[in-house]
């Protein structure tokens, strides 16, 4: 029975006064009521980190309410009962409670007291329909406040994702320009792993179908579980700092420069490094992780620029001029020394057969005098055909 659509008013009259009397008997137990919540509450583990007194007030609220709704009375300030549970739920999550846990603690103070409305109403002997509508309104009164402490719960979650986002890229930005002492290093990566007796690796990423959310994205699945994990988007690209290499390959057309390890002294001019992998890595068409070891050879090429020059003229310039079969004749060079020199291997790869291989390599020397068979002439070629893939072909 409701009072909302019942047209007797002497028996609603008379249902209400039954309600209020148990109301005024909670009232009167408020403290032992709110004794009872924070019992309940400070079973569920994560409440126990909070200390009693932050409880107190949340669960005085709660019999006020519920004792408020059995009289059938709206809360003379409704705007601002909402603001404090709105502000329960913000300290909540400033506390580190999930808000999984903050919804069950209130259900059950809620439950509780419920529980002891109807212990009252069996001990005053009301009807079981006065009895049901005093359960409805407690647990409107749940449902209603429930809702503005985990929307104030989500607004600070996500204040402090946000914020935890800001000084993430924040420090990233610093570590890696090297703008910041070694102490501010330690001090404003507490929580995120960074100590002085540790060495970190540090990379660069790039990709032409990426943008750099997705990007990151992608470094944090390659980079897996780790102890230090610092990534973020940096001038159109994804840097990170990192306490292991990445071992597993990037998805997609990313080509990922990687240094290391350096101590946090160093990690700016790690990241210098790893820049410049990065960027002869791209020249060179290597994509995937590239680091020191492999692409030591290639960074002298790019370094170089006055040998690479006198390497090209003297062994690319003179095939290029022969402008009908100067690229095939090229190509099938690099191909040779790429497949350790094998006429065989090197024929499969071009899809050529032998001989055409043989005249082709026959008719590179002839224009260059290059004895490829020499050891020390093939690494000179090998140089200016690098040196060439690196500014451009044809030249």
């Amino acid at each position: 029975m409701s009072c909302d659509e019942e047209t007797d008013r002497a028996v609603c009259g008379a249902l209400e006064a039954q309600l209020a009397g148990v109301a005024g008997q909670l009232l009167l137990r408020s403290e032992e009521l709110v004794a009872a919540q924070l019992r309940v509450v400070g079973a569920i583990g994560s409440y126990r980190a909070v200390p009693p007194s932050e409880v107190r007030p949340s669960a005085h609220r709660n019999v006020v309410r519920v004792v408020a709704a059995l009289r059938g009375a709206e809360h003379p300030a409704a705007g601002a009962v909402e603001e404090d549970e709105r502000e329960t739920g913000r300290r909540r999550a400033l506390q580190g409670i999930p808000s999984a846990d903050v919804l069950v603690a209130y259900r059950r103070g809620i439950a509780l007291l419920r529980d002891e409305f109807l212990r009252a109403a069996r001990a005053e002997g009301l009807p079981a329909d006065a009895a049901l509508v005093g359960v409805q309104r407690i647990w409107q009164v749940g449902d209603r406040y429930s809702n503005d402490i985990l929307a104030g719960h989500r607004k600070t979650g996500f204040d402090l994702v946000h914020r935890e986002g800001q000084h993430r890229r924040m420090l990233l930005t610093r570590l890696l320009e090297g703008t910041m002492t070694t102490e501010q290093v330690v001090t404003a990566g507490v929580g995120l792993g960074l100590v002085v007796d540790r060495d970190y690796w540090v990379l660069r990423a790039r990709s032409a179908g990426s943008d750099p959310v997705t990007l990151t994205r992608e470094l944090e699945r390659a980079a897996g579980a780790q102890d230090t994990v610092l990534i973020g988007a940096y001038r159109g690209d994804a840097a990170a700092v990192l306490s292991r290499p990445v071992t597993a390959e990037p998805a997609g057309d990313i080509t990922v420069g990687l240094a290391g390890p350096a101590g946090l002294s160093r990690l700016g001019g790690a990241f210098a490094e790893a820049t410049r992998l990065l960027e002869a890595a791209i020249r060179f068409g290597r994509g995937g992780v590239v680091d020191r070891g492999r692409m030591a050879l290639r960074l002298a090429v790019a370094d170089e620029r006055e040998l690479g020059e006198y390497l090209h003229a003297r062994y690319v310039e003179p095939v290029s001029a022969e402008s009908a079969t100067g690229e095939a004749l090229l190509a099938s060079v690099e191909t040779y020394l790429s497949r350790r020199r094998s006429i065989p291997e090197a024929a499969a790869a071009l899809s050529v057969h032998v001989n055409t291989l043989r005249y082709r390599l026959a008719r590179f020397a002839a224009l260059t005098g290059a004895d490829l068979q020499d050891t020390e002439t093939a690494f000179e070629v090998w140089w200016a055909l690098q040196y060439r893939n690196l500014c451009g072909s044809p030249m």
